[in-house]
């Protein structure tokens, strides 16, 4: 089955199903206005009546019950309606359309090595085609590890390719966030620690002193063994002993409660963690160090979703008055926040991190399953490059042009020509984009990828600054000076530049690009460059490190077209003066 085929059958499938909940949402809501209804009349008819409690408490109870229901079946509905939503997005990606995610805009930065000039971050972006992630630390981890790589490339290729091939799976796991996605998700989940809570030997002991001797108080009243005065005295003690823990408790409960979100959807998501169907040894390695001890981890969420049904109730005024008084609920509430705190607080992170990781890696694989002729990368240590069918994700299929990329042990560089729109720029693009994808472990839409690790480095994109009155020139010359520190600080890198030293005159532009590209051939670094400037193809004639290659278009009559595949050698063909003239710009 394609991916097509997949995701429509996948939204006829689930419109199905959200119909059903739908109608099962509207019917509970239905009989818990009847419920409610019902309990009115009861206690209307039955008003003045001993028995009239009866009544009263079932229909309450029986409402409270379909409340519960209602929240299920609403949670139900919505998950479906999202599945939807999702299927259509992803047809929507296959026709060339993936305006509807995050773009990442908040991580673009021109000072980057290669982020600006490669559309990584933006509308129309990479990020924005790949982005998936549901929550904030996902979204910039994966802005992280497209800018910086992973650490991990064989696990992140193990982990896209076995959750490829689970496509419901993935799924269900981003629904179940974005079910519970709300503004307070973009707050990181670990923040949810508080101060420690004061531990005082009276504290504790008023855990159990204050409901016995509530009990015990209010029994005597009733009986009249004890006068109002000496009751009215005894509410005050205890509301005063309350009193005192009354603004840490509401400071910590507001906090605490404030994440119940996150709790529902980790819940959902690690119990779906701890079901996946994983292959790779080393996935499996890296989740059972999170579920090492399963049971407990997931224990300790519905434990932390107890105390914060508990911390949810005291706010009301009416409610939490008499919890209090009863059973001290303040203290034991605290009591049981403070256990929890000590015995998780240490793994917050850890598990966000692991979830957010999840989801960086869905997104590779619903990348992948959206193109599957996408590969991953091998790496090589013989200084070779060796390309085949490299295309970029941005040009539909049907009109992908695929070309390949060759540099021997003994070449550094490639001198790309090639007339206007011919492809040049495309090409230098798919080549950084592969060896972006390379590097953090995402499949690369090419037939094959074999090359020795390099980080990428370009420059193709410069501009002036008037903030800081800096001219073009001076800003192209601090980009490759920026390039340059990088290969003198011994990183090994891969530069891609594009018509470099445009800012000055024919001339110095001529000389000064060939003497830059011969000091990074001397420092031993590898790249490409594409120029209009057929003088720096002579570096080939003297020093085998340097490769030329153009690309080519033909004229017939009025008619401009292009092939877009790169060939060996140099271009002798121009456009500029016949595309003047088509823009009737010159006769």
């Amino acid at each position: 089955m394609n991916n097509k085929t997949y995701y429509e059958q996948r939204i006829e499938n689930n419109q199905v199903e959200y119909v059903k909940a739908k109608r099962r949402y509207q019917l509970i809501g239905t009989l818990r206005l009847t419920a409610f209804i019902f309990g009115v009349f009861s206690g209307y008819f039955f008003w003045g009546n001993v028995i009239v409690i009866i009544p009263i408490v079932v229909f309450l109870v029986f409402f409270l019950f379909l409340v519960h229901l209602s929240v299920n079946a609403k949670y139900v509905r919505d998950k479906f309606k999202l599945l939807i939503e999702f299927n259509q997005n992803e047809l929507h990606v296959l026709e060339g359309n993936w305006s509807m995610f995050d773009d990442g805009s908040e991580y673009k930065n021109p000072q980057h090595p290669f982020a600006f000039d490669m559309d990584i971050f933006g509308k129309k972006s990479f990020f924005q085609l790949i982005n998936r992630t549901v929550s904030k630390k996902g979204s910039v981890l994966l802005a992280s590890q497209l800018m910086d790589g992973s650490e991990f490339v064989e696990l992140t290729n193990d982990a896209i390719l076995d959750l490829s091939t689970q496509p419901d799976w993935c799924q269900e796991f981003l629904v179940e966030g974005m079910v519970f996605k709300s503004e307070n998700l973009e707050k990181e989940f670990q923040n949810i620690k508080t101060n420690k809570v004061i531990e005082r030997l009276y504290s504790k002991l008023l855990r159990f002193l204050i409901p016995v001797s509530s009990v015990t108080a209010t029994i005597l009243f009733s009986f009249d063994v004890i006068s109002n005065s000496v009751f009215g005295v005894y509410l005050m003690l205890v509301f005063g002993l309350i009193g005192r823990n009354l603004k840490i408790a509401n400071s910590i409960s507001t906090k605490v409660t404030s994440f119940s979100n996150q709790v529902k959807m980790f819940q959902r998501q690690l119990l779906l963690y701890s079901q996946v169907t994983i292959d790779s040894e080393q996935f499996k390695k890296t989740r059972d160090a999170l579920f090492s001890d399963q049971v407990n981890l997931l224990n300790s969420l519905t434990q932390l979703e107890k105390i914060q049904g508990r911390m949810d109730v005291r706010m009301n005024l009416i409610v939490g008055t008499v919890l209090n008084f009863f059973l001290a609920w303040d203290y034991q509430v605290l009591y049981q926040w403070e256990k929890w705190r000590v015995g998780n607080e240490s793994q917050l992170g850890a598990w966000e991190s692991q979830l957010a990781q999840l989801e960086v890696w869905i997104s590779g694989a619903i990348y992948k399953i959206n193109f599957p002729e996408t590969i991953f990368a091998k790496f090589n240590e013989n200084q070779e490059m060796k390309i085949s069918g490299l295309g970029h994700p941005f040009v539909i299929k049907e009109k992908r042009v695929l070309n390949d990329v060759s540099l021997n042990s003994d070449e550094n560089f490639m001198i790309i020509t090639g007339p206007n729109m011919a492809g040049k720029s495309t090409y230098l693009r798919s080549l950084g984009l592969a060896n972006i994808c390379a590097n953090a472990g995402f499949p690369v839409l090419a037939k094959s990828f074999d090359m020795v690790k390099l980080k990428l480095y370009s420059s193709m994109r410069t501009s002036d600054d008037l903030t800081v009155e800096s001219s073009y020139f001076h800003a192209e010359l601090t980009r490759l000076r920026f390039i340059m520190d990088a290969i003198e600080r011994g990183e090994n890198v891969f530069i891609i530049l594009d018509e470099i030293l445009k800012g000055t005159n024919s001339k110095d532009k001529e000389i000064g690009s060939a003497k830059f590209l011969q000091k990074l051939q001397r420092l031993n670094a590898k790249g490409v460059i594409a120029t209009h400037d057929l003088s720096l193809c002579n570096l080939s004639n003297d020093n085998k490190a340097f490769k030329n290659m153009f690309f080519d278009s033909t004229i017939t009559g009025d008619v401009l077209s292009f092939d877009y595949k790169i060939r060996p050698g140099i271009c002798q063909n121009m456009n500029a003066s016949f595309l003047l003239k088509q823009m009737k710009l010159v006769d």
